[in-house]
């Protein structure tokens, strides 16, 4: 097979998983609304231009608004604390303070995960406290014409038994905000009602907000917003979000219509989410509040009508923790969506691999240890494949003095050329792509164990020996003296492994001076590219070279062996 095309193979998997490193379950039942209370759905209005302000019943935009206008975050912070009142509740996974300021929550951390060591091992925090979004699960609800809410001081009607409600009343309309915690589960419930006691109709969109921000460290390094719209998950890296480039045009709001069965934050291995209770009605948008910096997800619907001494309540379900399978699929809505296994079609490989890493785990303590005997396992299964791929490449190789023979005899002729040597391969019976179908064959299980990998979140500060203490972040032996730049042992380890495969892999047909190159360019280039690959996935993969390097060794010695016999 030409070596040129398998190098487009190589280079093309890198693309996919530098971007990819980069950045069935049944919907909510509805939400009851009390009898001769239903609302009547009004028409969505259209979008209003930029610029203009929204007509009657609109969505505000949750643009931030220019920085010349925006107040100084100290003073609004502190406008804020004067007018507010916290209410720190614990259970025993959460820890919350909710503020009477919006009916929000001000602070939201996981009591039973904490950063690394280089971070300080402090709990981690899915709320941002950077304003003008810095509380959580806020409900402008600007279309009341009572202004924006999630800035207005609430009453504390109860804040007990893991039950916090807070109520407004304002020009004849109450808003009530009632959030309800359970004791061993990171799901909770938001409800919120609109009472019209005035003289006229009001058409709220019970709009809900998850702020996200940039945040230092491992876990929040691949931090975006997400949505289930239509069956699919939407994300936008946070870096990119609002901020034009290649693969956008920096546009600072995105909209979803219809159909949403979640919507917020997540990162790689935590999730803030708002669950509606009709995912059919409704919608969902993105807004860069600073580009690239901090943004929104919101959860809203169309325009309900209120009319005058009526009611109407929506009913959202939140869930705020880790991105653990068995806890998302109980939550339902398709959360467990959140986590990352790849295409479409490489999601049940992937599923697969998480499955048997953790039966491994049942029985061998170490996840280091058990990647390797994952690895060995992948290894023993592929190899009908791979044995095939290196014999086809052998006997390519044992072919390269009568294919030179055969270039420089028909020269001047390139299709006698191709003619005799397709006669020359049908003659000693090799195929000139037998090593290329089986190594197609394995590119999904490397992709769906690379997902795996780092998408697990038993991987998470997962130790393997030594200094290698968190499998799902880069190691690091020792930082430069003089530098910031960091000293890893494993991606050099791998790169020697694939140096050393390199050079032993067969290359017919190609120039010697590309030869030379391709054993040391590839080598240097997924070093480099795996400097900063989380350590079990370059334990596989170094693994997995060595592996190769043996039966590569194994198959060689056979078939030389053959040749001489015969």
């Amino acid at each position: 097979m030409d070596r040129n095309f398998l190098l487009v193979i190589a280079l093309s998997l890198i693309v996919w998983v530098v971007w990819g490193s980069l950045f069935g379950p049944e919907p909510p039942p509805p939400g009851q609304i009390p009898e001769g209370e239903t609302p009547q759905v009004a028409e969505t209005p259209a979008a209003p231009d930029a610029g203009l302000d929204p007509p009657p019943g609109e969505l505000p935009r949750l643009e931030a608004p220019a920085t010349s206008d925006l107040p100084a975050v100290g003073q609004l912070d502190a406008a804020l604390e004067i007018e507010g009142r916290e209410l720190p509740f614990e259970t025993g996974l959460v820890r919350v303070e909710l503020d009477s300021v919006g009916g929000s929550i001000r602070h939201l951390e996981l009591t039973e995960f904490h950063t690394g060591p280089d971070e300080g091992e402090q709990p981690i925090v899915l709320s941002t406290g950077r304003p003008p979004f810095a509380r959580l699960l806020a409900t402008p609800l600007d279309e009341l014409g009572l202004g924006d809410l999630s800035k207005q001081a609430f009453e504390v009607i109860e804040s007990s038994g893991g039950r916090f409600e807070f109520r407004l009343v304002r020009d004849g309309i109450a808003v009530n905000k009632a959030y309800t915690f359970a004791e061993d589960s990171y799901a909770f419930e938001l409800r919120v009602r609109v009472e019209n006691d005035s003289s006229g109709s009001v058409s709220p969109r019970f709009g809900v907000t998850w702020p996200a921000a940039h945040a230092e460290g491992q876990d929040f390094k691949e931090q975006a917003l997400a949505v289930l719209h239509e069956g699919s998950v939407e994300a936008d890296a946070l870096v990119s979000l609002g901020v034009a480039g290649f693969f956008g045009g920096g546009e600072k709001e995105k909209r979803f219509s219809r159909d949403v069965d979640w919507a917020g934050m997540r990162a790689t291995y935590f999730v803030g989410a708002i669950l509606p209770d009709d995912p059919v009605q409704a919608n969902a948008r993105f807004v860069a509040t600073t580009p690239g910096e901090a943004g929104v997800a919101q959860i809203y619907f169309d325009p309900v009508t209120i009319p005058a001494g009526q009611a109407a309540e929506r009913v959202f379900r939140v869930y705020a923790g880790p991105k653990d399978p068995e806890l998302l699929e109980a939550v339902g809505g398709g959360l467990v969506r959140s986590i990352d296994l790849g295409w479409f079609w490489l999601a049940p490989l992937t599923r697969f691999f998480l499955w048997l890493l953790s039966v491994l785990h049942t029985v061998i303590p170490n996840y280091g240890i058990a990647i390797i005997v994952l690895t060995v396992l992948v290894r023993a299964v592929t190899t009908p494949l791979t044995a095939k791929q290196m014999r086809s490449m052998e006997r390519m190789r044992a072919l390269s003095p009568k294919l030179a023979e055969l270039k420089e005899k028909f020269s001047d002729d390139r299709q006698k050329q191709s003619e005799e040597m397709m006669r020359l391969y049908r003659q000693e019976g090799v195929n000139p792509l037998g090593g290329c179908l089986p190594m197609l064959l394995q590119l999904p299980v490397f992709i769906g164990l690379f997902y795996a990998l780092r998408s697990s979140i038993q991987l998470r500060q997962a130790p393997f020996v030594g200094w290698i203490n968190d499998l799902s972040a880069p190691e690091t032996l020792f930082i430069i003296p003089g530098t910031d730049f960091p000293f890893r042992l494993l991606p050099l380890i791998m790169g020697a492994t694939m140096y050393f495969q390199q050079k032993i892999t067969p290359m017919q047909q190609m120039d010697p001076a590309q030869q030379r190159m391709m054993v040391l360019m590839m080598p240097i280039m997924m070093t480099v590219i795996s400097w900063t690959f989380p350590s079990g996935l370059v334990l596989y993969w170094m693994v997995s070279n060595v592996l190769a390097i043996s039966h590569q060794l194994y198959i060689g010695r056979g078939l030389r062996g053959q040749t001489q016999s015969a």
